[in-house]
């Protein structure tokens, strides 16, 4: 490749990179939400309808967020990155769904798809994090608080 080639390609991946980290931030802050909901829904079934609106409105963000990676033209360099962001936003929906259907339902088998798409959806993203720079996680075992709390073992929780 000549030098001009380099720079088209560089340009490209930049514009990637560009144009899909707001993107990665909405299903990575939509995923920090529902979280949140599927552990009130878990720990407390009466507060379920509270969280029903909130999820309504975070299954919004994520069909968004899930149309938007759909639009992304990703340069060959970029595919994988743009594969593991599509699984993030796709098992985010999923999630969703399973939340929604969590708390309508008393049902073990909607908790374990709702842990089990989060998961994904979470995996995929941290992927993300590592194929291209700019689309670093924010990694609170790193956190200068962190090296400052208690080790527990196993043996020393009650």
């Amino acid at each position: 490749m000549d030098k001009k080639a380099d720079s088209q390609a560089d340009q490209a991946v930049l514009r990637y990179v560009e144009t899909t980290r707001p993107v990665q931030q909405l299903i990575s802050q939509t995923l920090t939400q529902v979280g949140g909901y599927a552990l009130l829904l878990m720990i407390s079934r009466s507060r379920a309808a509270l969280a029903e609106g909130a999820l309504a409105s975070a299954r919004e963000a994520a069909m968004r967020a899930s149309e938007e990676v759909r639009a992304l033209v990703a340069p060959d360099i970029a595919t994988h990155h743009h594969h593991h962001l599509r699984g993030a936003a796709e098992t985010l929906l999923q999630a969703c769904v399973a939340a929604l259907a969590y708390s309508r339902i008393d049902a073990s088998e909607q908790g374990d798809a709702l842990v089990r798409t989060l998961r994904a959806s979470s995996d995929h993203l941290r992927t993300t994090a590592h194929l291209l720079p700019g689309f670093e996680l924010v990694d609170f075992g790193q956190a200068c608080c962190a090296t400052h709390a208690p080790k527990r073992l196993p043996q020393d929780v009650t």
